[in-house]
């Protein structure tokens, strides 16, 4: 009876670790929160653990459209995805939905800042014809509407959306509790 009430504790207490082994994003390519100088080629995170082929993600502009990527490719606990054209300046997010290695599906999403510098052409100097010209005016360059930064006051700040919380280790112990007060209970009689 001891032994059977032995490895009914031993089970309680290996399960929830098991039961709660959820895939979390490691590192990411840019990374979480980073300003880079130049728009990314491509977008590339790697998980705790395993995932599934059918994990994929998509890339958000400041105004929360949707932009442009090529496939995704999984292998093992990294996703890429290559951006085919230049990123504008501004704030991005990579919201990511994954499968990891226990079959659960978990999302989550984070940001960076694309912050190019931008590039004017000189105006090229010619040679006057004559003394008498007057010389050109130059005008000062305008900022392009690419080159805009975020001012809807909204947080920089990326957030993990965990899968919210999941209630099967509970269950598991509940389940393995009621069948050792049962069992107990029938070795009694």
């Amino acid at each position: 009876m001891k032994r059977i009430l032995l490895i009914f504790l031993a089970a309680l207490w290996l399960v929830p670790g098991v039961a709660m082994a959820h895939s979390k994003l490691e590192s990411a390519v840019p990374a979480r929160d980073a300003t880079v100088a130049a728009s990314p080629e491509r977008i590339e995170m790697t998980f705790n653990t395993k995932i599934e082929k059918l994990s994929n993600f998509k890339i958000l502009n400041a105004a929360g459209e949707e932009m442009e990527k090529e496939k995704v490719e999984v292998d093992g606990m990294t996703m890429t995805g290559s951006v085919p054209a230049a990123m504008p300046n501004g704030i991005y997010t990579v919201k990511w939905v994954i499968i990891g290695a226990d079959g659960h599906s978990v999302e989550g999403d984070y940001s960076f800042t694309v912050e190019a510098p931008v590039v004017t052409e000189q105006p090229s100097e010619e040679p006057t014809a004559t003394a008498t010209e007057a010389p050109a005016e130059t005008t000062a360059p305008t900022p392009s509407p690419d080159a805009s930064t975020n001012t809807d006051g909204g947080s920089s700040e990326a957030t993990t959306n965990d899968a919210g919380t999941n209630y099967t280790p509970y269950v598991v112990i509940g389940v393995i509790i009621v069948a050792a007060v049962l069992l107990f209970m029938r070795r009694r009689k």
